[in-house]
Order: C-alpha cells, then sequence, then structure tokens
C-alpha cells in the first residue's frame, strides 16, 4: 500500500558549509601533502648548494687554466692575486715542474686573492694549529682553495690539474676536492 504523500512534505534542507568530518579529511590531506614536501627542501637545497660549489670549481680551473695558458712557459707560470682584475694586483710566477701553486678565493668569487707561500701546508692543512694559515683564511674570507700542478709527460707535453676544495678551513681529510685535468703543450 503506498500511502500519499503529504502536501506539506519537503525534503530536508541543506544549510551551505562543510560538516566537521569534511574539514577533519581535508586538514589531515593537507597536512600528509605539505609534510612531504617539506621533507624534500633540505635535499634539493644540498644538492643546489653541490651544483654551485661545482660550477664555481669550473670556473676557477678555467681562470687557472687560463694563467697558464698565458705564460710564457710551464717553468714561469703567473697567477694574478688580488681583489680586483686590474694590472696592480699582484702576480706570483712560479715553476709548475718543481712545485705547485695553492691560491685562496673569497666566498661569491672566482678571482684569487690569496697566494700560499707554503702551498703543502696550506692545501692539506697538515698545521692545523697552524694560526697564521688559519689567520689568512678568516682575515681574507678565504672560503674556496685550489691547488695548480704540472707533471711532465714527455718532453714538451705536461698534464695540468687543479684541484679545488671547499671550505678552505676543513682538513684534506675531511673534504671532497673535485679534480679537473688538462693536456698543456709547451714548445
Amino acid at each position: 500500500m503506498n500511502r500519499p504523500m503529504p502536501s506539506s512534505w519537503s525534503p530536508p534542507s541543506c544549510s551551505p558549509g562543510f560538516s566537521l568530518v569534511e574539514v577533519t579529511v581535508a586538514i589531515g590531506i593537507f597536512a600528509f601533502v605539505a609534510v612531504g614536501i617539506l621533507g624534500l627542501l633540505p635535499a634539493a637545497l644540498k644538492i643546489r648548494s653541490d651544483s654551485a660549489q661545482e660550477t664555481r670549481g669550473v670556473m676557477i680551473a678555467q681562470e687557472l687554466f687560463s694563467s697558464v695558458r698565458t705564460s710564457p712557459s710551464i717553468t714561469n707560470v703567473g697567477v694574478r692575486t688580488g681583489p680586483r682584475n686590474v694590472e696592480d694586483d699582484m702576480r706570483y710566477n712560479q715553476d709548475l715542474t718543481i712545485t705547485s701553486i695553492v691560491v685562496g678565493y673569497p666566498a661569491g668569487t672566482t678571482v684569487p686573492y690569496w697566494f700560499f707561500e707554503a702551498p703543502g701546508p696550506a692545501w692539506t692543512n697538515a698545521n692545523a694549529s697552524n694560526s697564521e694559515l688559519l689567520k689568512a683564511l678568516k682575515d681574507n674570507n678565504i672560503q674556496t682553495v685550489a691547488r695548480l700542478s704540472a707533471r711532465r709527460i714527455t718532453n714538451n707535453l705536461y698534464q695540468l690539474t687543479v684541484e679545488v676544495r671547499s671550505p678552505a678551513a676543513l682538513a684534506l681529510s675531511n673534504a671532497r676536492p673535485v679534480q679537473f685535468t688538462s693536456l698543456y703543450y709547451s714548445p
């Protein structure tokens, strides 16, 4: 038996808005997604930092290889050091067949600023207690150090190597230097 519906009946009215359950579920989904995205942020920042450091290393290697190409010979390599790219910046001439060149770079530049007279300890930081070296790094805001060396392959052919590491104050045993190699022919 079907009963007729009263003429005054109407479907229940829906009030606009969301129920407490719907809001709670939406906040839970948003929080889950936000935590996932925020979890990726440190990894992305580390990748960006590593990429910037490697790019800077390439630019430093190009600068040092250019110094060798513009020098009269492998036994008289001039490395410009100073805050500006002008003629009155210091130039140090070095024989790469005898010793390596170690230079320091302040933060944010690829212009060598500091020439280390004793390249061995400056590169390895073997004398971590060497206050003069650490003071030079700190006073000149040296963030990166680079070592340029040469090895004779044949009479006039040399293998040039540039190693770049950052931060400069970190001992070599704790650092991860980036190495670049090139061949140089000196007639």
